[in-house]
Formats: structure tokens, sequence, C-alpha cells
């Protein structure tokens, strides 16, 4: 008798997805700050320095986040962290200077943003039926992916028209939304694990995360290239004289979304690691793309953006799915906080490093190193399937 299939589309599926896409737009709006540095006063070194100060705040606080989710629960921690978002972006209407106040709101934002970015993905694994968990991910993980292309074009917008003022309050706003979203979410059950030693996974040695390394660090590398692009992709297209990064955010975004929808199924069925590698060879041809251009435009810009969306689409669930299918539930909490970590850990390594590159080579051999990067990534990732 054949087994029916687990439901993916519930009511509690497309809630969780709404309380995502509200707080996604304000995280996202956040890839423009670096303007606001420049505006300012800052340069790439600067620029690089927050990015950094942000990306070590949000991985400093996931050992933290991970442990209150599997012991505390999922709501409570969305809510917090949701409200503490809203607050860091009002904080940034008191600013008029780079100083101390202006770097600890950056980290409050890097606080907020890393607790969010492992909540959200723990409700999602909490939600998603273990059979379908690529395609669930990977449909849940759209309405984090839309706003990267929405939130960074309506920022340009409100930035260019009303001034940072109402750019601040508008992404407070979503934040804000957010919360109220997350405060009529439902409790979530989690298994309790059968056996004691799977509580203690979650603070277990490496020999017990061993078998999630590699693509720990699979992430920690995609993490590196993805920070180069969203850092200082603005900074570039604004100097190069373009005027916005917007076509190439929104092109990553609808890619991203299409490849999801139309494909999302695909790694389940298929194999999740058999997509994988092309995925990360997609995301490098992007960054190529960038790096090589002798002028900067718009069709250039698009062409990249799907490249890279392409490449982001299937690579996150992918390897997100890798990750969980090798620890219990009771864990999922740590596991993730852990695995999201992994793009912030490089966000904080990428940040001040490739400001620093960019200072000195220019834009252009700054993303010829991000491209670098994402090759390694690609040679670790083959070198998983080789010793599975």
């Amino acid at each position: 008798m054949e087994i029916p299939t687990p439901p993916l589309y519930t009511r509690t599926f497309w809630h969780a997805c709404s309380i995502h896409f509200t707080g996604a737009m304000a995280q996202s709006m956040f890839i423009l700050f670096p303007l606001y540095v420049r505006h300012l006063g800052g340069n790439e070194l600067t620029i690089g320095a927050f990015a950094g100060t942000a990306s070590a705040a949000a991985v400093a606080i996931r050992w933290p986040v991970g442990r209150g989710l599997d012991r505390l629960g999922r709501r409570g921690i969305l809510c917090i962290a949701s409200g503490l978002q809203a607050v860091a972006w009002m904080l940034l209407l008191l600013t008029d200077a780079i100083g101390p106040t202006l770097v600890a709101i950056a980290a409050l934002h890097g606080v907020a943003d890393g607790t969010l970015f492992a909540t959200y993905f723990t409700v999602a694994s909490d939600i998603v039926p273990s059979t379908r968990r690529s395609e669930g991910l990977a449909m849940f993980g759209i309405w984090g992916m839309l706003p990267n292309g929405l939130g960074p074009a309506l920022g340009e917008y409100l930035i260019q028209q009303l001034g940072f003022g109402t750019y601040f309050v508008v992404a407070a706003g979503f934040a804000a939304l957010s919360l109220l979203l997350a405060l009529r979410m439902p409790s979530l059950r989690v298994e309790s694990p059968s056996d004691p030693s799977a509580s203690r996974l979650s603070t277990s040695s490496g020999f017990r995360l061993a078998p999630v390394l590699p693509f720990l660090a699979v992430t920690l590398l995609f993490g590196l290239g993805v920070s180069a692009l969203f850092t200082f992709l603005a900074p570039f297209v604004h100097e190069a004289g373009v005027g916005t990064a917007g076509p190439f955010f929104l092109a990553y975004a609808i890619t991203a979304v299409v490849v999801r929808v139309l494909g999302g199924h695909l790694p389940d069925r298929l194999g999740l690691r058999r997509i994988l590698l092309p995925a990360l060879a997609s995301y490098v041809v992007g960054v190529v793309a960038i790096s090589i251009t002798t002028s900067v435009d718009v069709p250039r810009l698009v062409h990249a953006g799907i490249a890279c969306g392409m490449g982001h689409g299937y690579a996150f669930p992918i390897l997100a799915a890798l990750v969980l299918a090798r620890v219990p539930q009771p864990a999922y909490g740590m596991t993730l906080s852990l695995f999201t970590a992994m793009f912030d850990v490089g966000n904080t390594i990428g940040g001040p490093t490739f400001g620093a590159i960019a200072s000195v080579g220019g834009y252009r051999v700054m993303f010829g190193g991000a491209a670098l990067v994402m090759v390694v990534a690609v040679l670790v990732a083959w070198r998983s399937q080789e010793h599975r």
C-alpha cells in the first residue's frame, strides 16, 4: 500500500512564509546601509568594517540562540528578534555621524538579523515534512529571497526621493509588521528525543558534528562569495555611474524564485548532491561576470544576477537539507544556528577582507577574489561527494 505524501502547503506554512517575507524585507533593505555609511563620509574600508561588525554580532549570538530555540521554543525568540530588528532601524534616525553609536546600532542589526535567520529556518524545518525537505525549504526560502530584489529597489527609491530617514522608517515598519504576525504564530511542538544522547548533540564535540562539517565548510565559502556582492555591489555600480544596483538584485531574486517554483522538487527527486555542484558553479559564473566586465550597464547586471540567482536558488536549501538529514529533530535549532552562522562568518571575514582588497586593487580585483572563493566551494562540495 502506497504511503500518502504528507501535505506541505498548510495554513501554518503560509503563516510562517508571511513572517519570513515581512522580516526579510526589513533585512534586505540593510543591503543599502553602505550607502548611508558613504553618505556620512565613509570609504570602502569603513563599509567593510561595519559589515564585519554586524556579521560578527550575528555570529556571536548564534550559540545562545541555538540553545534557546531547542530549549525555550521558537515563537518567543522569533518575537524578541523581530522587535529588536524594528528598534535597530528606528535608532538609525538618531545618528548623523560615523562613531561608536553607529557601530553599536550596526551590531544590534547583526544580533537581530542573525537570530531571525536561524529562527526562520528552524521554524520551517519543524513544519516541512522530512520527505519533502529540500522542496519545502526552497519554497519557504522564496519569501526571504523575493525581498532581496524588492527591498534594495524600494530602499533606493526612498533614499533618492525622500531621504534616509524615510528609508529607516519604512524598514522599521516591515519589521514591526513581522512582529505582529509572529505574535499570532501558533506554538510549534518539537519531538522529544527518545535517546538522551540526541539532546546533547547541540553541545557535543566535533566528532558528532563530523558528518555535517563538509557542508558547513561549503556554506562558509558560499557566504564569503555572497558577502562580496551584497556588501559592495551597490557602491560599485554607483561609482561606475550606473546609478542603481536594483536590476542585479531584482534579477537575482526573480531567478531564485523561478527555479524554486518550477524546479524546487528536482533535488528531492534527482538527488541533492547532483544539483548542488551545478548550482554552485552557476554562482561562480555570475561573480566572474561582474569581475571581468569592462563596463557596467544594466544588461550585464541582469545577466550576472540571473546566474547568481539560479545558483543561490538551489544551493542554500540543498545545503540545509543535507545538514538536517544528519541530525535528529531535537537538535534542529542548534544545527540550523550553526548552519546559518556560516553565512555570517563569511560576512564577518568577507566584509573587512574584501573592503581592503577593493581599496587597494579596485572592485574588479575584489570580485575576482570572491569568484576564486566560490571555486574553492565547488571543489569542497565535489570532494564531499567523492568521500561520502
